[in-house]
């Protein structure tokens, strides 16, 4: 019996595996479309093209940032908010980072423009030849930005309200239409380089389109609406939560920027055509690494804001399986067939080959700890980390792959492309030696420094949607109470409570979902007993439940509940019902 009432995490292990799915196949799309699209450069246009891709970097990678700041801030937080029952400030929080990244790209774009003939020349270092193609491909590329932002920023929300299909149909339908305008603008119209940078823009403009419906949908729980005096406050909420993604994109940027100024110093064209094709061998290992990291996201913000630290453990150590895996098998394929990965980009002399083989092999070998570091880093800025997650960015994104990068260049040459592998290996030291430090603090838990719960202060269990089950729920529970001294007549309310809760999932979430199941946590406080219910039943606000007077019997049980009960609140959020009661001790 013990062993049946114990909590295990296939809730949180489904719902990750479903948004997991639609993650890797709008991850796939965007980063399949970023290859691919340089694959048609490299083959129609030639290396120098490809050379030009690989330096316009930097402002794809300003783009990125804002756009991840303000999303990735802004569904995080918000997600968490909504872990509390806190809709009204979820809605501020949906509101202000959508706005506000729109703006920001805006005027992002319209500071590239104005400034594009100087910029190319200097991300070009003044070479004539490379100079003009940056230029032709950055006037148009630059405009992505907006209809990026708009339609991925609102295809995220539409997926974490419980259509985890939405963002994955927009990208795939966003980088469709970029690759098939890809070939035809450069093949057929003639427009060269500047044929890639258009498509680019049109894609997302295609997403867009596809996601207005949504919009004005009336069944989406996140709605506009204005802060006032709050503003400032929820700015700070998204940006300060979004900024290790930002980070990131930003710390690239300048990484970027002083790499390929040494390449070019140093090794040339065939130096920057190695590196777009490491920039490249990533973006495909970023499938599984992105999406394993977006989906985590909105599910460990939620489970934050309930505190429910079992769940955040159990999704984190899934995402860490998935990235692991599929990181560590992409490193031994670039280590074994770096020619055929060369050969996917145009790239088949021997002067190139000669730089681009040892460059990819070495370059392959940080992709493993890459994937570790960008799950901790997500993992931390979701769970109130965020300090440490934007430390372990810029370190690992600027400071120590550019330290690196001028000590191997002095050491020898060659040795360049290990500046990566040793950065991703000094990041993780830091990490783990800061996370040393804060367990010696706090009563922090592993790598992921979750809080540890009071013994005695936490009884989780997970059951089928089963009446019988429901039954032996309230007898452990009421065992519980007694344990942790609760007087006996508030023990048997709360067995009551959960009893008629769980039979109510039992009859009412299975008439459509055969294999409902229920997560029940108890919690106890100095003031309170907190009773959390979760099951992945069909949509049902146990709050608005008819009057027993006026119901059938299936819903007596539900009234009884919201009687005994000093609280009683309901959310349906990332597919789950979600229900919460309180009582006084």
């Amino acid at each position: 019996m013990v062993e049946m009432y114990a909590r295990n995490q296939l809730l949180v292990t489904h719902k990750f595996r479903e948004y997991l799915l639609s993650a890797l196949l709008m991850s796939s799309a965007v980063s399949l479309a970023t290859v691919v699209d340089s694959i048609i450069v490299g083959r129609l246009l030639g290396s120098v093209a490809l050379s030009a891709v690989g330096l316009t970097a930097p402002v794809i990678y300003g783009l990125n940032l804002l756009h991840l700041l303000f999303s990735v801030g802004g569904l995080t937080t918000a997600s968490i908010v909504k872990g509390r029952r806190d809709h009204k400030t979820a809605d501020q929080l949906f509101t202000v980072s959508l706005i506000t990244g729109l703006i920001c790209i805006s005027l992002y774009a319209l500071g590239i423009i104005l400034l594009a003939e100087p910029l190319s020349v200097a991300l070009s270092r003044g070479n004539a030849l490379v100079q003009d193609q940056v230029l032709d491909y950055l006037r148009p590329l630059v405009l992505a930005g907006l209809p990026l932002s708009f339609s991925f920023g609102l295809a995220q929300f539409h997926r974490v309200d419980g259509n985890p299909r939405a963002s994955a149909v927009v990208a795939l339908t966003a980088n469709a239409v970029n690759l098939v305008l890809d070939y035809v603008l450069i093949r057929f119209a003639g427009m060269g380089i500047a044929g890639a940078g258009l498509s680019t823009t049109l894609g997302y403009l295609a997403g867009a389109i596809l996601v207005l419906p949504y919009l004005f949908s009336k069944k989406r729980s996140f709605h506009f609406v204005w802060p006032g005096k709050k503003l400032r406050s929820r700015l700070g909420d998204v940006i300060r939560v979004g900024l290790p993604k930002g980070l990131n994109q930003g710390t690239s940027l300048l990484r970027s920027a002083v790499l390929n100024s040494l390449i070019m110093a140093t090794l040339g064209s065939p130096g920057m055509a190695a590196m777009a094709v490491c920039i490249n061998a990533l973006a495909i290992t970023a499938i599984f690494i992105t999406s394993s990291s977006d989906a985590m996201l909105p599910i460990v913000g939620t489970l934050y804001g309930e505190g429910d630290a079992l769940g955040m453990r159990a999704t984190a150590k899934t995402a860490s399986r998935v990235i692991l895996l599929a990181s560590s098998l992409m490193a031994a394929f670039f280590l074994a067939w770096p020619r055929l990965v060369g050969g996917w980009f145009g790239i088949v002399s021997p002067q190139d080959l000669d730089v681009m083989v040892p460059a990819l092999r070495m370059f392959a070998l940080s992709l493993p700890l890459y994937s570790i570091n960008i799950l901790l880093q997500n993992f931390y800025a979701t769970t109130g980390r965020e300090k440490i997650a934007s430390f372990m960015a810029t370190l690992d994104g600027l400071v120590f792959v550019v330290l690196f990068a001028f000590i191997l260049v002095r050491v020898d040459l060659r040795l360049f492309w290990l500046c990566y592998l040793f950065s991703e290996l000094a990041t993780l030291t830091f990490a783990l030696l800061t996370g040393r430090q804060l367990r010696r603090k706090e009563p922090l838990s592993g790598i992921l420094l979750i809080k540890e719960e009071e013994a005695g202060a936490l009884w989780e269990v997970s059951i089928p949607a089963e009446v019988e089950a429901a039954v032996g729920v309230s007898e452990q529970v009421i065992a519980f109470g007694r344990q942790n001294g609760l007087p006996p007549v508030l023990s048997n309310r709360i067995g009551i409570a959960i009893e008629e809760m769980a039979v109510n999932t039992a009859i009412h979430g299975k008439a459509k979902n055969r294999n409902t199941r229920l997560d029940i946590r108890v919690r106890l406080t100095d003031d309170q007993v907190i009773i959390s219910l979760r099951d992945n039943g069909i949509p049902f606000d146990s709050s608005l439940a008819p009057k027993q007077e006026e119901s059938s019997l299936a819903y007596g049980g539900i009234e009884l509940a919201r009687r005994i009960a000093n609280k009683f609140e309901y959310s349906y959020h990332l597919g789950f019902n979600a229900t919460v009661l309180a009582f006084d001790r």
